[in-house]
């Protein structure tokens, strides 16, 4: 399955196709990546966030470590699906993301 990342932002699939991206978070400080569609159509399928931090000798996670939030999309149109990514506190009502991203998928 091809990913989308804040290092790779552009990839090519096919109509009907499963994608992913991955981005770095940290959910301990209420900042969490809300991805939408602005062009084209695509559906988010399925959204986990995979720990980045290894477990302590007692299975425990570290207080604040980072994860990867990962969606799972499928390209429902052909030709450039865009996705836009902003990094924001869901409560805060109009202040601006911390980070904000574009994402380009070319389907056909």
């Amino acid at each position: 399955m091809k990913t989308l990342t804040e290092q790779f932002n552009t990839i090519a699939v096919r109509k009907g196709d499963f994608f992913a991206v991955e981005l770095s978070g940290n959910a301990s400080t209420g900042y969490l990546w809300e991805v939408s569609v602005t062009k084209g159509q695509a559906e988010a399928v399925r959204r986990d966030a995979l720990p980045v931090s290894r477990p302590g000798p007692n299975g425990e996670m570290p207080i604040g470590g980072g994860n990867v939030e990962r969606t799972i999309w499928q390209a429902q149109s052909d030709g450039v699906i865009e996705l836009k990514a902003e990094y924001r506190r869901p409560w805060e009502k109009g202040t601006p993301p911390a980070k904000s991203l574009t994402f380009t998928v070319k389907a056909g």
